[in-house]
């Protein structure tokens, strides 16, 4: 499944989608944690806003309830470098992907989120738009 992000500014990163097929629009953050990404995810600090992940690959340990910060997803939409499909450890009910879907929530794999990260800070926040299932970088920019 494809996917698109565009910034506000007109950049458009393209990538694989992962979780859900959605359009979401929100400001672009991101976390720097090589681990925690369960608790990001339900962190409602992050509610309405399009989380990026820095470290390289989320997923690896797949996703345990026990672990979450709330009862729900919160971000709008999530941004990886990748994003892995078979977790491995012995406490995970699931993976990554298989939350994402079954909570509505998508986002895009095989983005450069180092390279992203350094931009947005150094130009500042910004809205933007992601659309899992579809690759018009036109359209996810407005």
């Amino acid at each position: 499944m494809k996917a698109v992000l565009g910034l506000e500014d007109g950049t458009i990163w393209k990538g694989e989608g992962i979780g859900a097929p959605v359009e979401a629009v929100g400001e672009l953050v991101f976390a720097t944690p090589y681990s925690g990404y369960e608790e990001a995810i339900t962190d409602p600090s992050y509610r309405g806003q399009v989380l990026m992940f820095t470290y390289p690959l989320i997923g690896n340990y797949g996703v345990n309830p026990d672990n979450f910060q709330s009862d729900s997803v919160q971000p709008r939409g999530i941004v990886v470098r990748e994003a892995c499909n078979h977790p491995s450890h012995h406490a995970s009910r699931m993976s990554l992907q298989e939350f994402l879907k079954g909570n509505g929530v998508g986002g895009i794999a095989g983005v450069d989120t180092r390279a992203l990260t350094r931009k947005i800070r150094s130009h500042g926040t910004m809205r933007t738009g992601l659309i899992v299932g579809e690759s018009d970088g036109d359209r996810a920019v407005k």
